[in-house]
């Protein structure tokens, strides 16, 4: 890839209006995201109030509680799976077409799920299901955020990737917001017997219309002029395994950047509620803690981007990782006070200084490392397997850790070695900000090398 000059055009303001392609992509990746993030807060709440006592009622309350968050864990091993799939899928068939399948398998396993009978309706049957169903919706997942990214960076000006793509990352915190809002408004207001008993059904099929928009709004995309144009170019494709070949470095180097960034996302969003509880924080000041961190990411996450756009990725990035990594011990201690002011500002603080630089420069910066025909599974299958690695597994390691010394000494080592792990990669990846984007892989004559 070809590494061009920071000059006026790059530094154009950001108030320059996008073209309609642009817009229309930057709305479909945004809703697609907010509608994944829906689906998947959703799932997470009924698994931690509801699952227990509809699908595992004569387990016992920790076993019923235990077995519920294994179906959750299934989506996560389905991630990559999914993302091996549909990001091959993408580089062939197109981005658009591949993301219209990738959202209809997100909202008809979560539409489902809601129309699942329990345990008294159909027995063995109904856990069954709903690990089936949830592997349908990680299928589903492992394919959308990747190829979300793909389609804005494709899409939009050169000098403006980064604000762009990081709004999909905005998404996620929309739909979080509104799936645990509608969640605890409607406990509320029908009480716990009502909504255990079918209550808990009505945000799951609310999905279908977060479904329909999705689908309407990504029935009018083009395919990008990008993806177009390299797959017309003369010249043998490369296989898959000549792509990995070419490409591992960047793939590592992703693996890398994400492991701190998705470990520190959920050591905030799980682990840091579960402690803050054990200290004395009521359950309500930690989670509208989290809804402060989501409004927080929200604004932020955008205005790295935009200044990602002007910096560099990686300089956005590592801003966020060093803050985070030093902020990680006062932020426990905010928590140990069980003030609610203080507690709000950890979980703020955290997201928007901490989480939200390294948010907003993902997707462009992974997008961008890779070569037109391979970008959408190059970003999948990288980004995924650093799910699985690092977020899924870090609120149990950091349980096990703290549960050992009875302090957090060695959670602080655990992510202080994950954060070195992410500024070492995010040191040796290529800097990318205002670089045209590859056609081919480096074998291909006709790609472009890094100057």
């Amino acid at each position: 890839m070809t590494r061009t000059p920071l000059d006026e055009h790059t530094l154009r303001p950001l108030a320059a209006a996008p073209d309609p392609s642009s817009r229309r992509a930057l709305a479909a990746s945004i809703s697609g995201q907010a509608l994944e993030w829906y689906d998947f807060a959703l799932y997470g709440l009924a698994a931690a109030i509801v699952f227990p006592r509809v699908f595992f009622p004569d387990a016992g309350p920790l076993m019923g509680v235990l077995a519920s968050f294994a179906t959750f864990a299934v989506g996560f091993i389905a991630r990559p799976v999914g993302g091996f799939v549909f990001g091959l899928l993408g580089d062939r068939i197109g981005r658009t077409r591949t993301l219209m399948i990738t959202i209809m398998l997100m909202g008809v396993g979560t539409v489902l799920i809601g129309l699942l009978p329990g345990v008294e309706q159909l027995g063995i049957l109904a856990p069954l299901a709903l690990v089936v169903l949830r592997l349908v919706q990680g299928l589903g997942i492992g394919g959308e955020w990747s190829g979300s990214a793909v389609l804005v960076v494709e899409t939009a000006p050169t000098h403006r990737r980064g604000f762009f793509s990081s709004l999909i990352n905005s998404g996620e915190y929309i739909g979080t917001l509104i799936a645990s809002g509608l969640f605890a408004a409607l406990s509320l207001a029908m009480g716990d017997e009502a909504f255990t008993a079918w209550g808990w059904r009505i945000p799951f099929l609310l999905s279908a219309v977060g479904v329909l928009i999705c689908w309407l709004i990504r029935r009018r995309l083009e395919e990008p002029r990008a993806f177009t144009d390299a797959i017309e170019l003369p010249g043998e494709r490369l296989t898959l395994r000549q792509s990995l070949r070419s490409e591992w470095r960047h793939i590592l180097g992703v693996i890398g950047i994400r492991m701190f960034e998705n470990a520190g996302a959920y050591v905030i969003l799980a682990f840091a509620v579960t402690y803050a509880e054990g200290v004395g924080v009521p359950t309500s000041t930690t989670t509208l803690g989290v809804s402060v961190a989501s409004l927080v990411a929200i604004v932020m996450i955008p205005v790295f981007g935009a200044l990602s756009d002007r910096i560099g990725r990686r300089q956005v990035y590592m801003i966020g990782a060093v803050f985070l990594l030093l902020f990680f011990w006062p932020f426990f201690l905010l928590l140990d006070t069980a003030n609610a002011a203080w507690v709000w500002l950890a979980f703020g603080a955290a997201y928007g200084l901490g989480m939200s630089p390294m948010l907003s420069v993902e997707p462009a910066w992974f997008a961008e490392l890779f070569p037109t025909r391979f970008r959408y599974a190059g970003t999948a299958i990288s980004a995924n397997i650093a799910t699985v690695l690092a977020g899924g597994l870090a609120p149990f390691i950091a349980v096990g850790l703290l549960a050992i010394t009875g302090n957090l000494v060695l959670v602080m080592g655990y992510l202080a070695v994950l954060a070195a792990i992410s500024l070492v990669a995010a040191a040796r990846t290529p800097e990318t900000v205002g670089t045209e984007l590859r056609e081919r892989g480096p074998a291909s004559p006709h790609s472009r090398r890094q100057s």
